[in-house]
């Protein structure tokens, strides 16, 4: 949405006209409130310094009109000029004392300070002070939200709704906020409240499934997108987020029927179309995966995830070469995605491109000291290429960063009995089965030979739990 949208025809007039005065530095007139609305019109825009500018001008114009130095505080704040701002609103209170709109920005002012106590004190004078009691809970509320104080901002949205109860917008931003909060029951219970008194109510029922999915409880969630769609069928955001939460229970032919739905009433869009390739991609249907990735990448060729995805479904047909132009593709697209960096370098190392291979654990390593999984697979290349010593030296270099890691002790395990330490390795098995049982079948995955090994499968059935 821009300015012009946001403040309306007249407003956008105004602009026209004042931007012309200044253009050929001329002097025109304009009433009080008409320079207010070039102002907003510039802080919507986000331009400041014409906003400032306008300011100024106002103050010109009206000298003695309090609202131009509350407009300059304003912009002040959002510049995080603090105490200027404090200095035009003490200068504003001087002449208008009961102000409700200079308490509310001595207000943010103190939260940007820090000082919680203080400013909650202005927001009640604000209170106090004004006729619109409602839209100041707003205000204050809103103030709150804006920074990051979300259960203050919850008690007023509460005022608001025992003032209001039918007020709707209330309790979707209360419900922002215990979701903000991870106060998820919370939040199911005023949306619970506005659907007891509008069953039919669209909003509520969409906001009952994105909450019931934040709480990973996907069943629940198509419910209430069932609820939307049964209401509003064409309710196309429910239908995509309820095929969404059938990915997430493993019901990919069931979200495919929905995705195709959404592509069917909405034409298509990339994301859409990627979500489509990867249920397909699940069910083992590669070359329909394929299609639906390219779709998605022809309608927006900045999609590292439509690439990525067309590299996999050539990376799981054995067709390495034109998996690797995908994989360095969407690596572009997004340098330091740590995701795709280590396919990518599986990639490589399978096409016999090691120095290359290793060139990207590298990175990967830098961008993210902790990442187990470059330690890992970059270990696993020395491995193979019979650098051995190399590979115990990176396990070891990653397990200083995370000492409770199992998945290195059991590497360790392998590479040690390579080199013939075997009593150094039964050290590190021990650690591992202690740290993590379940998982010894690690060893067995890189080396089959190691369970023809007494001392393993003895140490391992001695940590057997009962």
């Amino acid at each position: 949405m821009d300015g012009n949208d946001f403040l309306g025809e007249e407003v956008t007039s105004n602009v026209q006209r004042y931007e012309k005065m200044i253009r050929n530095k001329t002097r025109d007139y304009f009433d009080a409130e008409a320079i207010e609305g070039i102002i907003d019109y510039y802080i919507q825009t986000e331009k400041l310094k014409r906003a400032l500018e306008a300011v100024e001008f106002g103050k010109e114009m009206y000298p003695m009109n309090v609202n131009f130095w509350i407009k300059n505080a304003e912009i002040l704040i959002i510049l995080e000029k603090f105490e200027e701002a404090m200095v035009e609103l003490d200068k504003a209170e001087l002449y208008e004392p009961y102000n409700p709109d200079l308490f509310i920005l001595k207000g943010e002012i103190c939260l940007h300070n820090f000082n919680h106590a203080e400013a909650e004190e202005y927001f009640q004078k604000a209170l106090l002070h004004t006729d619109e009691r409602l839209d100041m809970l707003f205000e204050i509320a809103y103030v709150y939200d804006d920074n990051g104080l979300f259960l203050q901002a919850s008690q007023y949205f509460k005022q608001i709704i025992e003032q209001e109860p039918e007020l709707e917008q209330a309790y979707y931003e209360l419900a922002h906020c215990y979701d903000m909060l991870l106060q998820y029951d919370d939040a199911l219970k005023y949306l619970n409240v506005l659907i007891d008194i509008d069953p039919y109510n669209v909003g509520a029922w969409y906001n009952l499934g994105v909450t019931y999915g934040k709480m990973e409880k996907h069943t629940e969630a198509i419910d209430a997108f069932d609820y939307c769609l049964a209401i509003e069928e064409e309710y196309t955001v429910a239908r995509f987020n309820k095929a969404n939460a059938l990915v997430e229970l493993d019901r990919f032919e069931d979200a495919i029927v929905e995705y195709l739905e959404v592509i069917k009433q909405e034409g298509g869009d990339s994301i859409s179309y990627c979500n489509l390739a990867g249920c397909y991609e699940r069910l083992g249907r590669i070359s329909e995966a394929r299609q639906q990735y390219k779709k998605a990448a022809q309608l927006n060729p900045n999609l590292a995830d439509a690439w990525f995805g067309i590299g996999v479904t050539h990376d799981k047909e054995g067709q390495y070469k034109e998996a690797l132009q995908h994989f360095k593709r969407a690596c572009l697209l997004e340098p330091e995605n740590c995701d795709f960096l280590l396919v990518l370098a599986e990639c490589e190392y399978k096409l016999g491109f090691i120095k290359e291979a290793e060139d990207i654990y590298a990175k990967l390593i830098e961008l993210d000291p902790g990442l187990m999984e470059a330690y890992l697979d970059w270990s696993y290349v020395k491995y193979k290429e019979g650098h051995l010593h190399e590979a115990v030296e990176l396990l070891m270099e990653g397990m200083i960063l995370d000492p409770l890691c199992h998945q290195y002790y059991y590497r360790l395990v392998v590479y040690l009995y390579e080199l013939g330490k075997t009593n150094e390795a039964q050290g590190y098995l021990e650690k591992g089965l202690q740290l993590f049982f379940s998982d010894y079948f690690l060893i067995f995955e890189i080396a089959p030979k190691l369970r023809k090994v007494q001392a393993i499968t003895d140490a391992i059935e001695a940590h057997r739990p009962n």
